[in-house]
């Protein structure tokens, strides 16, 4: 059971945006990361995983549901209020969006022709600051299927000392056409994305194109 909610929120000319999501089962927490100019600046974590073992398995999905809805909101309450903690918030102030977000990740698949095999996915990332070009060693970096409103998180590592990592899983079965496989990565305050486009054209096999 996955569920987010996404807002974009301005406050004193500045533009945010607040994500929030469960990511599932096998990572029973609720996060919520606020982003300015694509850098995180605030990042919430819930533990859900005590609720979740006394909830009746009927409740559970309405009651995360509503969790996962208070936490969004009280996150924006509080951005709005100007009570919430944001990293680098003076600097981020000072700092052009275009010079902040030339600040982030550039995120490489150096494999693009044989990341998918038989419904295994096998990707292999590289992860740049993208205005210094340095490798990004121990970045979190996540691997996520998205198709409508629903998300499956299919794979979290880190990069290694060289600023690469390796997500290894099965393609989810909800991965039909018009579906996104998302891999994100965070360092800190820098964060990227590459986002691919999946297309189902024969049966049994997945294409898929590429954008940032």
């Amino acid at each position: 059971m996955n569920f987010g909610f996404n807002s974009n929120v301005r406050v004193a000319g500045a533009l945010y945006h607040v994500q929030t999501e469960d990511r599932g089962p096998s990572h029973p927490y609720l996060d919520t990361v606020v982003y300015e100019a694509g850098r995180v600046v605030h990042k919430r974590s819930t533990s859900y995983a005590d609720f979740a073992a006394a909830a009746q398995p009927g409740d559970l999905a309405a009651q995360l549901h509503e969790l996962l809805s208070r936490q969004h909101r009280e996150v924006i309450a509080q951005l709005e209020a100007g009570k919430l903690e944001l990293r680098g918030k003076e600097k981020s102030i000072r700092t052009p969006p275009e010079e902040a977000a030339s600040e982030g990740l550039d995120v490489i698949l150096a494999n693009p022709k044989t990341w998918l095999a038989a419904g295994n996915v096998t990707l292999e990332i590289e992860l740049r600051r993208r205005k210094s070009r340095q490798m990004v060693a121990d970045a979190e970096v996540e691997a996520l299927v998205e198709h409508e409103k629903e998300r499956i998180h299919c794979f979290v590592t880190q990069s290694d000392a060289g600023g690469k990592a390796t997500l290894k899983f099965p393609m989810p079965g909800m991965a039909a056409d018009g579906a996104s496989l998302v891999i994100r990565a965070t360092d800190g305050s820098l964060y990227g994305e590459l986002r691919f486009r999946l297309k189902s054209k024969l049966p049994g096999r997945v294409l898929a194109t590429i954008s940032k």
